[in-house]
């Protein structure tokens, strides 16, 4: 049953990139940002409720997470090889990558990813890849 809101934390190590999304995400009512991590350590102990991320009030579970694959300290791969080991039903997770090699989507499919966007700058082009991104969660 699609929901009227999904929750959104975003993994990237790019501020430029967060920016981006940031924007791309606040001309929708429907993905509410809860939270932003810059590398795959820390989105991982986001995701953990461990260390800093403990309340989960404050740092409530996500509906989805957008995960880029190349940042410092885990990569978006290690974070994906990480989840086969979790059980967070219901997490979806896209990758977001600047990435176009064909190997990069293949991979981070086989590692249990949801769907695979690429990172875009335009305005028209960042809309569809949310709506992409709404309509996943909608069917998930």
């Amino acid at each position: 049953m699609p929901k009227a809101k999904y929750t959104v934390l975003l993994a990237d190590d790019s501020e430029d990139d967060r920016l981006f999304m940031r924007r791309a995400l606040l001309r929708t009512t429907r993905l509410v940002m809860i939270g932003e991590v810059c590398d795959g350590e820390e989105a991982i102990d986001y995701l953990s409720g461990v260390g800093a991320y403990s309340d989960r009030e404050k740092f409530p579970l996500p509906d989805v997470l957008l995960l880029d694959l190349k940042m410092p300290r885990k990569t978006g791969y290690e974070v994906l090889e990480w989840l086969q080991t979790q059980s967070l039903d219901g997490l979806v997770v896209v990758v977001v990558s600047g990435s176009f090699l064909p190997e990069d989507i293949t991979r981070s499919l086989a590692l249990g990813a949801d769907a695979y966007q690429q990172k875009v700058a335009l305005k028209d082009e960042q809309e569809g890849m949310v709506r992409e991104i709404e309509n996943l969660l909608d069917k998930s």
